[in-house]
């Protein structure tokens, strides 16, 4: 006799192969990429010329590692991952380039830094990088955008690696603002290497520019440099920074501790309005005409009225880190309940979290972990405490004000 269990009309005997389907689901493909076959369309592996580049979609140029190649082409797209490594080779006829053909997403790259375009994107659409890991390396480990189009690394960037994203190449029609190298995601890098940003563009006729957003808090990791630069002199076109609202929070977009910032030739910060990003004391300099002599930037907070700002917010040098203190606290009642009003030093733009606790043990309750310093010194946050009546009942109610990783978290 056969008994048929079903819940909410569903068999058991499908939710069982449901189950089954899930776990026999294969890993992802891990992939190697070749240099040992380089130019073999021609010439010889140290013939430096770009008819030779190793294809991206050509499984010629690539080892299966492990696990299954979701796509079944023989090359890494989509949930796959791939090392490269071009070390023992370093020109034009080892470089990874999809030559016109739109990869879209790659789940990871692990690469060790050549310094010498270790992947180039060229013509097709745009192209997605998740996460990216840089292994140790003398040289940066470099990405060439060329053409008009946009790359995203919308994951974490990690590794002791350095890194350089460059925008470069022939241009159909010029490269517009929405044309884009952004670095975004819902967690901070964690990369510890260096980072530029280079816009190799060249074309005295006509400069184009080269267009960076930093779209999260962390964007640059625990990088102990940042540069961003293009090309000196009339054939150079502008490098431009954009940070946005999203990377409010915690240690900005660029940690204030950790990265000394170097703008050169043809830098500048396009800061979202609302956003004040903070750099440590001493660790901004600037040569925006392309001498080779960088200034330091004093203390101070900068608006668009420096040549190397534009957009509406501002940038702090030197902020102070501030000891976090409740420095006033009052409270006042009438026929609407009774308001709680607290004060605590502050810096402008951080984001803060005011919390509860009716032991000095739990702090797990807030009254609010979103709130954006004021300018100036301090910052006074009132809150109507009828709407918190859980503390209708306890005799004591402690408060603390702590400074939050990023808005919403």
């Amino acid at each position: 006799m056969t008994t048929k269990i079903s819940r909410n009309g569903i068999g058991l005997a499908a939710a069982l192969s449901t189950i089954i389907v899930l776990f026999d689901t294969a890993p992802a493909a891990v992939f190697a990429f070749k240099i040992d076959n380089a130019a073999t369309n021609g010439g010889a592996p140290d013939d430096d010329g770009q008819s030779f580049q190793q294809l991206w979609t050509n499984p010629v140029n690539w080892t299966l590692v492990s696990g299954e190649d979701d796509g079944l082409n023989g090359f890494p797209d989509g949930e796959d991952t791939f090392t490269i490594d071009r070390s023992s080779l370093i020109n034009n006829s080892t470089r990874l380039t999809n030559e016109g053909v739109t990869i879209g997403t790659i789940a990871k790259i692990t690469g060790t830094g050549t310094g010498n375009q270790d992947i180039v994107f060229k013509h097709g659409g745009d192209n997605t990088i998740v996460d990216l890991n840089l292994l140790e390396s003398p040289l940066p480990f470099h990405i060439r955008q060329e053409r008009d189009r946009s790359l995203t690394i919308e994951g974490i960037v990690s590794g002791p690696g350095s890194l350089l994203l460059s925008r470069s190449g022939g241009f159909s029609d010029g490269v517009d603002e929405d044309e884009l190298i952004i670095i975004t995601g819902d967690a901070p890098n964690t990369i510890t290497g260096d980072i530029r940003l280079f816009n190799d563009n060249r074309n005295a006729d006509n400069p184009q520019p080269s267009y960076w957003v930093a779209d999260k808090v962390g964007a640059f990791g625990q990088a102990p440099q940042l540069t961003l630069e293009g090309r000196p002199g009339l054939g150079g076109g502008i490098a431009s920074l954009r940070i946005t609202a999203n990377a409010i929070g915690g240690e900005g977009a660029i940690d204030d501790d950790a990265t000394a910032v170097f703008i050169g030739a043809k830098g500048v910060f396009n800061m979202d309005t609302g956003v004040n990003e903070f750099i440590g004391e001493g660790l901004l300099q600037i040569d925006i005409e392309g001498t080779g002599t960088y200034t330091p930037v004093p203390n101070s907070t900068y608006t668009n009225a420096e040549d190397w700002i534009i957009g509406e917010g501002t940038v702090t040098v030197g902020a102070p880190t501030v000891d976090l203190a409740i420095t006033a606290i009052d409270y006042t009642t009438d026929v609407n309940g009774t308001t709680l009003s607290l004060t605590w030093n502050s810096a402008p733009g951080r984001i803060y979290a005011v919390r509860y606790s009716t032991d000095l043990e739990n702090w797990d309750f807030d009254l609010d972990d979103g709130i954006i310093g004021e300018a100036g010194e301090s910052t006074t946050f009132e809150v109507n405490l009828a709407d918190f009546p859980e503390m209708a009942a306890e005799s004591k109610v402690f408060f603390r004000v702590e400074e939050a990783i990023s808005v919403g978290q």
